[in-house]
């Protein structure tokens, strides 16, 4: 009972202090303020109006602070949205690039490895093709060197000198050139053994070069072998000597060698003329003419005045260096006579070519002309003009290449003549110089 009370008082005695306090806190509060007034200069009151306006004034600027805050933090998030999206596209990008430049760096790796390796496969190629270029070289030199010892002894030792010695001891017919004489006979005496293998090689040595492919060396190491091998080979071989047969040219009647014929003789010079008189009157009679034919004559007659000319030439040089003077070395004489043939081989195919070129020229003025109706004078003129010299270029081409066929005759016989007391029983095989 006590207890309940105790308890019951407290409250009470709480109520009863409460009012208590808050008296002394309005107590003090006045109090204070008064002390305040009191202790507040006198002038103080004038200046609340412009604290009043300050106070505006500083609220109006920090709620433009505010807004400009808030503008600012707006900005600032959309710079930032911006920038991630452009750090975004950057790291895509940049991906792409460095998977690009890995991929690019692989590519140029594997392509240097492969320009290395092209490289030495080149640098390998080339040595093998320098060493089977120098094998070419040798085996042609080898084959071409054996291909004209074998063609020209075959033809002009085997087969010249059995048809010289033969028609000498019958009928002395090749002391008197007829035997080399025509072009008829030229090309009789012809088919011999590897005739035809020597003319396809000859017409190959001549187009790989102007010189036919056929050196003095070439020749005097040739003329040096067949010396050298006629020496070792035919020691038990009865023979007479080279200057026993040149005496037999002073008993023996002949013609006129046709090296020592020049183009006036040979009625080439007459011919070529006689053409240039008829072309100069063609070109009178048909300067209206407008076809090609007239130009092409004149070109071909131009063709066989450069050939007659290299005819004439060769045959001054035989002339200063005669090929039967018995006073010469065999060697220096074989070496000679041999670089006269080829150079009248060479002739007698640019002879050949002339003469196509005739039939070519033959062929254009039978198409130019074989339309026109003979209606006036001076077409039959014209007619007549290129009837004769077709015909007077016929002629022409005929006697070149019968002179060069005598030229080519003249030579074989003295060069069988000189290789037929040597070697009489020469067996032909294919590579007879191959041990």
């Amino acid at each position: 009972m006590a207890g309940q009370e105790g308890d019951a008082a407290k409250p009470k005695q709480d109520q009863e202090e409460k009012p208590r306090e808050d008296k002394l806190l309005s107590s003090y509060l006045g109090l204070s303020f008064s002390l305040f007034l009191a202790i507040l200069p006198p002038n103080s009151i004038s200046l609340i109006p412009n604290l009043q306006t300050q106070i505006r004034n500083l609220s109006i600027r920090l709620l433009q602070a505010e807004e400009q805050l808030k503008q600012m933090k707006s900005r600032r998030k959309e710079d930032s949205k911006a920038n991630a999206r452009v750090v975004e596209i950057f790291a895509s990008h940049r991906n792409a690039w460095q998977a690009e430049e890995k991929r690019l760096l692989q590519q140029i790796d594997f392509a240097s490895e492969e320009v290395s390796s092209l490289r030495a496969k080149v640098e390998d190629f080339e040595r093998e093709k320098e060493e089977w270029q120098g094998k070419i070289q040798d085996l042609e030199r080898e084959v071409g060197e054996r291909e004209e010892m074998i063609g020209f002894m075959s033809r002009n030792v085997v087969a010249g000198g059995s048809e010289f010695v033969g028609g000498e001891e019958e009928s002395g017919r090749c002391g008197s050139g007829e035997c080399y004489g025509g072009e008829e006979e030229e090309e009789e005496n012809g088919n011999f053994v590897y005739g035809q293998q020597y003319y396809q090689h000859l017409l190959h040595q001549q187009q790989q070069g102007s010189d036919g492919g056929f050196s003095s060396d070439l020749l005097a190491s040739a003329s040096k072998f067949w010396s050298e091998t006629a020496s070792t080979l035919w020691q038990d071989v009865q023979y007479d000597s080279h200057e026993s047969l040149y005496h037999m040219k002073h008993f023996v009647a002949r013609r006129e060698s046709p090296w020592k014929v020049d183009g006036d003789s040979t009625g080439v010079s007459s011919k070529l003329k006689l053409l240039e008189e008829e072309l100069l009157n063609l070109e009178k009679v048909g300067k209206t003419d407008i076809s090609k034919a007239p130009s092409l004559m004149r070109k071909q007659a131009k063709r066989y005045q450069a050939l007659a000319g290299k005819i004439d030439d060769l045959c001054r040089r035989m002339q200063a260096s005669d090929p039967c003077e018995p006073t010469l070395g065999p060697e220096f004489r074989t070496q000679r006579q041999t670089e006269f043939l080829l150079e009248a081989f060479r002739l007698k195919e640019r002879a050949s070519e002339t003469g196509q070129k005739l039939l070519a020229l033959q062929n254009e003025i039978i198409k130019s002309y074989s339309g026109d109706e003979v209606g006036s004078q001076a077409k039959l003129t014209m007619r007549r003009s290129f009837e004769a010299i077709r015909n007077n270029l016929k002629d022409v081409q005929r006697n070149l290449e019968i002179w060069l066929a005598r030229i080519i005759g003249d030579l074989k016989g003295i060069l069988a003549r000189d290789g037929a007391s040597c070697q009489r029983e020469y067996y032909i095989s294919r590579y007879p110089f191959v041990q």
